[in-house]
């Protein structure tokens, strides 16, 4: 692959949000030496595909690292503190994925990894991990919260909302909904947003629990399982 086959995968994932930080790695493409760019493609995979994974990568974690501080959680989610919660932020582009697994083979992987997500919170809050002190649930923030996601999310005891872009849009509404203005520091202004929330409390009940196991098991029933357990940023 050359310069002008990357650039033109950088060109695609293009976007409002990301524009500043495209045209920036678009900047570093063009002062690299051909032959040390290369050996950089080489590392990451080699193929066309690999290279927009790397690069979607790269760019989703300069957006997370612009708004506060962000870790990862595993390898699909980030999380954040906000006032009394805890929030995980869902990836934004999942276009690979979906031309592999389709549309539900894609929400199924990301709820699965939801729930892997929610274990690894509840463990650090269950260890008196510091940062969590206070903190009394998870909520979940994402432009992809679909009339399906939010019925998982609701049979697993989840509280949802969605945000109109009309109402992210209004200055005043965001100044008096804090969760609203988080929201379009994440992803803009541009696209409807949900959040799902659930409190530590519903997650430790043994209730909760068996509705996980089965939700797990559903999936592993289908094939959908996680590839790999890395450990926590805290």
């Amino acid at each position: 692959m050359n310069k002008k086959d990357i650039k033109a995968i950088l060109m695609s994932m293009r976007t409002r949000e990301n524009d500043a930080m495209i045209n920036k790695i678009l900047g570093k493409i063009d002062m690299m030496d051909d032959i040390l760019l290369q050996n950089a493609v080489e590392q990451v995979g080699g193929t066309k595909e690999a290279v927009r994974e790397f690069c979607e990568k790269k760019v989703l974690r300069k957006r997370h690292n612009k708004t506060e501080k962000h870790k990862t959680i595993n390898d699909m989610f980030f999380y954040g503190m906000s006032e009394n919660n805890i929030h995980l932020h869902l990836p934004v582009d999942l276009h690979q994925m979906i031309s592999q697994k389709g549309i539900s083979g894609t929400i199924d992987t990301v709820n699965l990894y939801l729930l892997d997500a929610i274990d690894r919170l509840k463990a650090l809050k269950d260890a008196s991990y510091y940062k969590f002190q206070g903190k009394n649930g998870i909520y979940m923030i994402s432009p992809l919260l679909t009339g399906r996601e939010r019925k998982f999310l609701e049979d697993l005891d989840f509280s949802t909302r969605i945000y109109k872009r009309k109402e992210l849009s209004n200055e005043e509404f965001l100044k008096e909904n804090t969760e609203a203005k988080l929201a379009t520091d994440i992803f803009g202004k541009e696209k409807q947003v949900g959040v799902a929330s659930i409190k530590f409390d519903t997650i430790s009940s043994k209730e909760w629990q068996e509705k996980k196991r089965q939700a797990v098991k559903s999936f592993e029933s289908k094939g959908i399982t996680l590839n790999e357990k890395k450990s926590v940023e805290k």
